[in-house]
Order: C-alpha cells, then sequence, then structure tokens
C-alpha cells in the first residue's frame, strides 16, 4: 500500500518545513515526501473516509441494478457477496487513489 513504509530523509544538517502543515521539522521525522506523521494519518483517514463513501455508492448502485434490472430468484447469497466484494475492492481503490491525489497536491486537510 502506498505510504505505509517509514522512508526517511537521513539526518543532514538543518529543518525543513512538512509540506502539508508547513511545521518545522527535523529531517528524520519527516517521510521522504517532506510529510510529517501527523500530516499522514490526517491524509489516510481523510482519504478512507471518501474511500467508504464512494465504495458505497458503487456498491448500492450495483444492488439497484440487480435487483431491479436481473431481479435474481435463487442463489441470493451470491449476488450480496458480489455486492460486498464490490464494496471492498471499490472503497480500497478509492482510498489509495484519494491518498496519492491528496500527497501529490500536498495538502492532508
Amino acid at each position: 500500500m502506498i505510504g505505509l513504509r517509514k522512508a526517511r530523509l537521513p539526518d543532514i544538517a538543518g529543518d525543513f518545513s512538512c509540506a502539508g502543515c508547513e511545521r518545522t521539522f527535523r529531517s528524520t521525522e519527516l517521510d521522504r515526501h517532506f510529510w510529517c506523521d501527523a500530516c499522514v494519518a490526517t491524509a489516510r483517514a481523510r482519504a478512507k473516509r471518501v474511500g467508504w463513501i464512494v465504495g458505497g455508492g458503487i456498491a448500492a448502485a450495483l444492488a439497484a441494478w440487480i435487483f431491479l434490472v436481473l431481479q435474481p430468484t435463487m442463489l441470493i447469497g451470491g449476488w450480496i457477496g458480489v455486492v460486498l466484494a464490490t464494496f471492498w475492492l471499490c472503497s480500497r481503490i478509492a482510498t489509495e487513489f484519494w491518498y496519492g491525489q491528496l500527497r501529490f497536491r500536498r495538502r492532508p486537510r
């Protein structure tokens, strides 16, 4: 997953500002994108919220399509499994995509 490795900068002379909150930290306290731990956690939490919303919306749309268009009569457990798998997969994809966007734009909030 993106951002879970603790790749740190080498301890070089001077302090650097965090790219997200612009507070000053030593180089060993920032990751390779110059983000502090608090900004990474904030961005991860926000990306996770967006991922759950997107995954839930896509899964709800799929469930509505299955029940309104296909109108299943048997093996309803299989269709529920498809909807749950869609929810999980789409929420993971949306979370990673949104986290990448936040990192690219350098704004955790």
